[in-house]
């Protein structure tokens, strides 16, 4: 177990550690640093595209207002963990982790680990009310829900941090997150279930309980649409969560001081790996980003302006509209029915 003593205080216990002393007595130093290197070159590479992901969530309304407040303080959360990491680096190359500068890193580090594990179940709520307030909740905004949500989720990150660093034993606070991912990956999937249910009967009027309203409708298809996006980028960040969570979680226990400078550096890559892949799963999944980013390419003249043989246009314009619009009414006549 790392448990630290400096200046007037008396016991702290990091987020992460890494032991450069230990990594020189045992030769791998040598392999950290272009390790680690390599993870802030990775981290130069992050900021620019963490940062327009950013401005592109502040210029278009990808989902509802309170959806997309809770994305946008994700995105600020994983500056903050690039900036603390990066901070990190610096301190251990020049063997000063055991400094409050160090302790002040983690501190914010791990207010962004909580943070974010807290998030996730933040999206799901989000996505109850969303269900829940079927009527009107595309029309109305509802603030509260994401001030209310965002307020849990900083104040817990922050409390839990200062707990941390403070406790002997850290595996509750470890358990507690794994417990929010398996939850929350869980109950989305149960929200997008009982979408489908109620998409299928809102479109079987004889079997319904119930007349829907054409809002009401696009809500449920909304919900749907919202909720197989959102479950993809959560059972990412849940995955890599689970991962570096174990990893860290593995100092309180009696293991070689090289074995845990190893969980230390796969940690780090976990947290990189996840912000990344957060990343491309916006470029796929959603067109406006994807656009944008093209255009931002034509700029910079990295792509071409105009393709003489787009996909798109394979097949005649004439028939690519006659297929959409039978595809329409095929399913507009499946609601009626």
């Amino acid at each position: 177990m790392r448990i630290f003593h400096f200046q007037n205080i008396t016991v702290m216990h990091y987020l992460i550690y890494y032991s450069s002393n230990q990594s020189k007595i045992d030769d791998t130093w040598f392999y950290y640093q272009v390790l680690t290197y390599f993870e802030f070159a990775c981290i130069c590479i992050s900021y620019p595209l963490v940062i327009f992901l950013g401005f592109q969530l502040f210029k278009h309304r990808i989902f509802h207002q309170n959806l997309q407040n809770c994305v946008r303080a994700a995105v600020v959360e994983y500056l903050i963990q690039l900036t603390s990491r990066s901070i990190q680096i610096f301190l251990i190359f020049n063997s000063k982790e055991n400094g409050l500068a160090f302790y002040y890193a983690s501190l914010a580090r791990c207010t962004c680990y909580f943070f974010v594990s807290f998030s996730l179940p933040g999206f799901v709520i989000e996505r109850c009310c969303a269900s829940y307030f079927l009527s009107d909740y595309e029309k109305r905004s509802r603030h509260y829900i994401s001030i209310f949500l965002l307020s849990v989720s900083a104040g817990s990150g922050l409390l839990l941090s200062y707990l941390y660093h403070q406790s002997e034993s850290t595996l509750v606070y470890h358990i507690i997150v794994l417990v929010i991912n398996i939850l929350s990956s869980a109950v989305l999937a149960i929200i997008e279930k009982y979408n489908y249910k109620r998409l299928h009967e809102s479109s079987n009027l004889r079997k319904s309980k119930r007349e829907y309203s054409l809002a009401e409708r696009f809500q449920i298809s909304e919900n749907i649409r919202v909720c197989e996006l959102m479950k993809t980028i959560i059972n990412v960040v849940a995955l890599f969560n689970l991962l570096s969570t174990v990893s860290a979680a593995l100092d309180n226990f009696d293991l070689s001081p090289t074995f845990l400078n190893v969980a230390a550096t796969f940690f780090n890559f976990c947290v990189l790996t996840y912000g990344s892949l957060v990343f491309f799963l916006f470029y796929y999944l959603i067109p406006q980003f994807k656009n944008e980013l093209k255009a931002v390419f034509m700029r910079m003249r990295l792509v071409n302006p105009v393709s003489p043989f787009p996909d798109i246009l394979k097949e005649k314009p004439m028939q690519m509209a006659a297929k959409e619009t039978d595809e329409y009414f095929s399913q507009l006549q499946k609601q009626w029915l």
